[in-house]
């Protein structure tokens, strides 16, 4: 089964890979990942403690299970989407070659960032806006001028989710420029320093700077810490492909490392509540964006159960699918197909179901509401995707049939069989 119309990455196909090789679990891990992070968005309005760094539209009454759960994904669900980009690009450009694969990157994630920037962003901003006047933040006047109070918008301007395919198209880059070295080297050697370095250099970053995890960085050009952190990620798929690039290792570490992967993400999970649980500093001048009062072997413990925890989570998830997936259910079909949809559509539509279910549900349970806004989240892109493809494949068909009748009249006449069947043709 085929899943290749706008998705996430969308020439770093399953199906492109070798027929010797079985990945179309990466599929079904990019189809439910996408799920995934409409459902970590859809649980902000019910966190507490609040993210460091994130202005949400809205807040509303808070919840310690979907506190946990949006944790828990925001730990895991970019390691898993950027290790699978790293070890597809390998794949990629082992095939097409560096400068091919750069060209057809930039052009397929290119182009929709640009679109999104210039067309998404600004919903996205009213969107905002409008979950600030309803909460009575701000004033219809302030809206309409967009100037607000000293510090009011600090959090407000930036990529929004969009810093992925900002951040995906320079590693892809990189790889490229860094692609005849790699090729030169030994790939079990690179592996086993590669890796051990690459998780070190993903601890040692949540030291200096928590909040690339257990936070929010929101800017216009690329952070340069939460460049980093991510692109270890990246680097990790990278080492995967070049060492192992039929994952069989990956497969095997899976079915022994997805439970202890699984209860050190729950590790991490409550000592990052706790810590943003903690009093913080009054000194404004600390670097970190929530300077708490806790030691530095608590910091780098954090660090280190989060890196561990998101590396053998996206090992595993990854692993296991590409084990056990055959083929893909229907459900799982039509989201991989879509995700990349879901992923640039989906901001705006929660935001708005979140302040609705706010003001006109206020009684309701927060896990009805992260619920009822994920549902809509994910229908309202999966919808609008489906049909623009409809549409698409419409035209198509048209401009097929309007060059069979231009056809050059010197053509030898049809036969019966023929005849019939450009009859039924034209005129369904």
């Amino acid at each position: 089964m085929r899943a290749t119309h706008l998705r996430l990455n969308q020439a770093d196909s399953a199906e492109s890979a070798p027929k010797n090789t079985n990945l179309l679990g990466l599929d079904a891990v990019r189809a439910w990942a996408a799920i995934g992070v409409v459902v970590l968005h859809a649980c902000v309005p019910y966190s507490n403690p609040d993210v460091p760094g994130l202005t949400w539209a809205t807040t509303d009454t808070p919840h310690s299970g979907l506190t946990a759960l949006m944790w828990a994904i925001e730990i895991v669900i970019m390691p898993i989407f950027l290790v699978m980009a790293g070890f597809l690009a390998v794949r990629s450009m082992a095939s097409r070659g560096p400068l091919a694969t750069l060209k057809s990157r930039t052009r397929r994630l290119g182009w929709p960032f640009v679109l999104a920037v210039v067309f998404l962003i600004p919903v996205d901003l009213y969107a905002w806006l409008l979950g600030w006047l309803a909460d009575g933040v701000i004033t219809p006047r302030q809206m309409r001028s967009l100037k607000f109070s000293e510090g009011q918008d600090q959090h407000l301007w930036g990529l929004s989710h969009l810093w992925f395919l900002q951040y995906l198209i320079l590693y892809i880059a990189v790889l490229a420029g860094a692609w005849k070295w790699l090729q030169q080297t030994d790939p079990k050697r690179v592996f086993r320093i590669g890796m051990p370095l690459v998780i070190a250099v993903g601890v040692a970053v949540l030291c200096v700077r928590p909040e690339v995890v257990w936070g929010f960085q929101h800017a216009f050009l690329p952070v340069p810490s939460k460049w980093l952190y991510s692109g270890c990620a990246f680097a990790m798929g990278v080492l995967i492909a070049h060492a192992d690039p039929d994952m069989q290792g990956l497969t095997r570490f899976a079915g022994r490392a997805w439970c202890p992967s699984a209860m050190v993400c729950v590790a991490a999970t409550m000592l990052g509540i706790w810590v943003l649980e903690q009093p913080t500093v009054s000194d404004t001048e600390q670097a970190s964006a929530f300077p708490v009062v806790i030691s530095s072997s608590t910091w780098l413990c954090l660090a280190l159960l989060t890196v561990a925890g998101a590396t053998g989570v996206a090992f595993s998830l990854i692993g296991l699918a590409c084990r056990w997936v055959k083929r893909l259910d229907p459900i799982t079909q039509q989201l991989a197909t879509a995700s990349f949809a879901i992923y640039l559509l989906h901001h705006p539509v929660l935001v708005l179901v979140h302040i609705a279910v706010k003001h006109g549900l206020p009684s309701a349970s927060p896990l009805l509401k992260m619920s009822l806004a994920t549902l809509i989240a994910v229908c309202v892109p999966l919808g609008m995707h489906f049909v623009l493809r409809r549409v698409k494949a419409r035209r198509q068909s048209k401009q097929i049939e309007r060059s069979d009748q231009d056809g050059p009249s010197i053509l030898a006449m049809p036969t019966t069989s023929d005849a019939s069947q450009s009859e039924q043709r034209l005129a369904g």
